[in-house]
């Protein structure tokens, strides 16, 4: 291998005199083509663990020379899931080169697989000579343009050289400067990767990255979180970095000491604003909060304050609905960097009544259901929980639905679906809105099933009145909206007055309001 070794210049802001050693070195497992950047490894003592890249299964062995991935963790993961994987591949990477059209393609239909299953070269069969000649020998021993093509593939993954620092110091902040000097041009990565990687790929306690403490709080069954945009944000909050971070800014570091304390409080913060708004807010999933930078407020405040007193929780599930139909969570950089201004600096009752006062008023416009329905907008999410408030039942069997029944198999982040009642009907203008969504977990014969629905209970638990009912098994589907729509407005409106409580009185608790002017004062009263 080409090495190369060379003496880093710092500025002087590393703790310690000692100057690392580095190469820069190939790594023989790339295919010609486009560039794929250089790779930064730091070497130094690893205990014995078992890496899971999806199906595939890794189990690396205690020892002093381990390579650490501080730069280029994605595009190993994804080299190794596509390259590695076990056949038959089944790994969401999986992908195949079609040896006919000589491309990369996501995995093709069964028909076309089982028809010709010798056009389709898996990926993870490349990388080993021994394997691609077995698979050659099973599927394309009778065209040889198409073995002499799957051979040259083979050869070009096998061959491609991608550059790599290997640097091994005993120093992280030594570390942090060969990391942040080499990020520091080109494309770079987004705020939070910067921070795992100067932090967090060689620390040993759990959990030691944002997408660890993302992977902890999808046990929750909440759904899952995004490391960039909300998790990221909570730990600059939990550590009184309320500003959101433009573009050219430097990498917010931390002291090596305080980085796993980092990581830990925005788990558990999260965690507590997590089941917050699960238990006492009323929202049970992810996907239906409206505003997602909400969650990040709440963090902050169960950061600061874990146990709030049982006026200021009641008190913060109007600040959440409030805010969630009014917009003013909608989460730009003035109003968020406002809202977190608003928590800690004071006491945990002030705080509340800083936030509620910001959200305080109605909203001018209502949240009609004759609007579009989009399910990536803040009011569709409204109505959505409205729907969820009915405790709707399953067509069929009668059964509560819960959020996580409509999950979307194919959405890899676990998103949600609210399916349309009725398909093929969208010339009808008011079957863009709500009242055309049936919160079920399959949107199959959505019509059909309803209209068999014998129990009004199980109708009505959709918003489906009895005349309703009875309109669509008649096919009079003007009708069927028009009722739908009318009921779903008058219990929206209900719903929302109920959760925000506009216009009641917002007081803290009484412990609060309770002024001691003087010591003898107070003494004085006990007596």
């Amino acid at each position: 291998m080409e090495r190369l070794e060379f003496t880093l210049l710092t500025d002087g802001s590393s703790d310690s005199d000692e100057t690392p050693r580095a190469e820069l070195i190939r790594l023989e497992i790339g295919g010609e083509g486009y560039p794929v950047g250089t790779l930064l490894f730091w070497e130094t003592a690893a205990e014995a663990a078992e890496i899971r890249l999806g199906t595939l299964r890794i189990s690396g062995e205690a020892r002093s020379d381990a390579l650490w991935v501080v730069d280029g963790q994605q595009r190993i993961v994804s080299m190794a899931r596509v390259l590695l994987s076990r056949p038959p591949p089944v790994d969401g990477f999986a992908l195949y080169f079609d040896l006919d059209a000589q491309e990369l393609q996501p995995p093709p239909a069964e028909k076309e697989m089982t028809t010709d299953p010798g056009r389709w070269l898996p990926m993870n069969r490349v990388l080993d000579a021994e394997h691609l000649m077995q698979w050659l020998f099973e599927h394309a021993a009778d065209r040889k343009d198409r073995r002499e093509r799957a051979i040259q593939v083979g050869r070009r993954v096998r061959d491609y050289e991608i550059p790599a620092y290997l640097v091994r110091t005993e120093s992280e902040a030594i570390l942090r400067e060969v990391f942040g000097r080499i990020n520091s041009s080109g494309k770079k990565l987004k705020a939070d990767e910067v921070f795992d990687a100067l932090h967090g790929a060689y620390r040993r306690a759990s959990p030691a990255t944002l997408k660890e403490v993302a992977s902890d709080l999808d046990a929750l069954e909440f759904g899952h979180i995004e490391e960039d945009k909300v998790l990221f944000r909570l730990l600059l909050a939990t550590q009184g970095q309320d500003d959101v971070r433009g573009v050219g800014d430097a990498p917010f570091r931390l002291p090596p000491e305080d980085a796993a304390r980092a990581y830990s409080d925005t788990e558990q913060a999260a965690r507590r604003a997590i089941q917050f708004i699960c238990e006492r807010v009323g929202i049970p999933h992810y996907e239906l909060l409206p505003y997602k930078q909400a969650l990040v407020a709440l963090g902050k405040f169960f950061h600061h304050y874990p146990e709030p007193v049982p006026r200021s929780r009641e008190l913060l599930a109007r600040w959440v609905w409030r805010g969630a139909i009014s917009g003013a969570h909608r989460g730009d950089t003035a109003s968020a960097r406002a809202t977190l201004g608003r928590i800690g600096r004071v006491g945990e009752e002030e705080s509340v009544q800083s936030l509620l006062h910001a959200s305080s008023n109605p909203p001018e416009a209502e949240l009609g259901v004759r609007r579009p329905f989009n399910f990536r907008s803040a009011a569709s999410k409204l109505q959505a929980l409205g729907l969820l408030a009915l405790k709707p039942l399953h067509l069929e069997t009668g059964q509560p639905i819960e959020p996580g029944a409509l999950a979307d198999e194919q959405d890899r982040q676990g998103g949600l679906r609210i399916p349309q009642l009725i398909r093929t009907e969208s010339f009808l203008p008011i079957s863009q809105g709500v009242a055309n969504r049936l919160f079920h977990p399959t949107g199959e014969g959505l019509r059909r099933r309803l209209a068999a629905v014998t129990d009004p209970q199980i109708a009505l638990s959709h918003g489906v009145t009895p005349a309703a009912l009875e309109a669509l098994r008649a096919g009079d589907l003007q009708r069927v909206f028009e009722l739908r729509a009318q009921y779903l407005s008058e219990h929206l409106e209900q719903f929302f007055n109920r959760h925000a409580r506009w216009g009641e009185n917002d007081r803290p608790s009484i412990g609060a309001l309770i002024v001691e002017d003087e010591e003898g004062d107070l003494d004085a009263a006990q007596a």
